[in-house]
């Protein structure tokens, strides 16, 4: 069986260097991901995981390369998964160089990439300067030819400056759909008090004001709903469970343990401060999401 992504059937290589792989691939559906890896599964469905297909290649005198295919709901899925994680080396698989954001990263001998609704994985059990050749070769042949839709709008979509002094750290920025994400980012409680789902997007990434002493950091959430009626039960519930007795409906800032939180709700958006050093760089923020965005 093949992969079926962008209306183009997938068939990695045959034989990359020394390495070849066998003729089928190892199918997961969703409800098996668990069998198939330990821990990292809820990850994988927290990105709309519809399928994935493994491919180990082996070589005599070498450790084995596994390629790993996830087919997922959408491109913003893959950009998701990859946004987990920006570390490592930005690799360009074209003449126009390494993307912004890059597409694809590579460390210790695993590169991960993201190529529209397919993530994929491509990881040397050692890694040498032949098993490297190896997996940027084989990443190379898969992502060739296909599309490359534009990161998510809601991350590109993010100011580059709030409150005047405080900017955004790209190699922060994550996309979700999952209160299981954001508690791997930021912990808000054990129930899903955003009503996250795959019906919704969001964004999160860290700023910092470097100017001062002590620099101050701040962290930014946005989350968008499918409609206005769902973004305003989601802050309620967000209230209630969260700030115990929040000031307005709509907008305020309160004193929390770890600093000054923020809220706004904006139609279908919900835009949410965290670790504000003070009161007032956490109202700038919000106040600059004051208009519908």
């Amino acid at each position: 069986m093949s992969l079926l992504l962008a209306s183009a059937v997938i068939v990695p290589p045959t034989r990359v260097g020394a390495w070849s792989r066998p003729e089928s691939p190892r199918v997961v559906a969703p409800a098996d991901i668990f069998a198939y890896m330990d821990g990292a599964g809820e990850l994988y469905l927290a990105y709309g995981l519809v399928r994935l297909e493994a491919y180990e290649y082996t070589a005599e005198r070498e450790d084995p390369i596994l390629l790993e295919l996830y087919q997922l709901a959408s491109s913003d899925d893959g950009y998701g998964l990859l946004s987990n994680d920006w570390g490592g080396e930005a690799v360009a698989f074209d003449a126009a160089g390494p993307a912004a954001p890059p597409r694809a990263l590579y460390g210790a001998g695993l590169l991960r990439a993201w190529s529209g609704d397919l993530y994929l994985r491509v990881l040397a059990t050692t890694e040498t300067e032949a098993s490297r050749a190896a997996v940027l070769e084989l990443a190379r042949a898969v992502v060739e030819g296909r599309p490359r839709p534009a990161p998510p709008a809601l991350a590109t979509a993010l100011p580059e400056t709030v409150a005047e002094a405080y900017r955004l750290r790209p190699d922060s920025i994550t996309f979700l759909r999952s209160h299981l994400v954001l508690n791997s980012i930021y912990f808000l409680g054990t129930t899903n008090l955003l009503a996250l789902s795959p019906a919704t997007e969001a964004v999160a990434a860290r700023y910092a004001r470097d100017v001062g002493e002590p620099p101050a950091r701040l962290r930014l959430l946005v989350v968008r709903y499918r409609t206005a009626d769902a973004a305003r039960e989601a802050l309620g519930r967000f209230g209630s469970g969260y700030l115990q007795q929040p000031e307005s409906p709509t907008a305020g800032v309160q004193k929390v343990e770890d600093g000054w939180l923020g809220y706004r709700l904006s139609g279908q958006r919900l835009v949410l401060v965290f670790e504000a050093p003070d009161e007032a760089s956490a109202q700038a923020v919000i106040d600059q999401f004051r208009a519908v965005v």
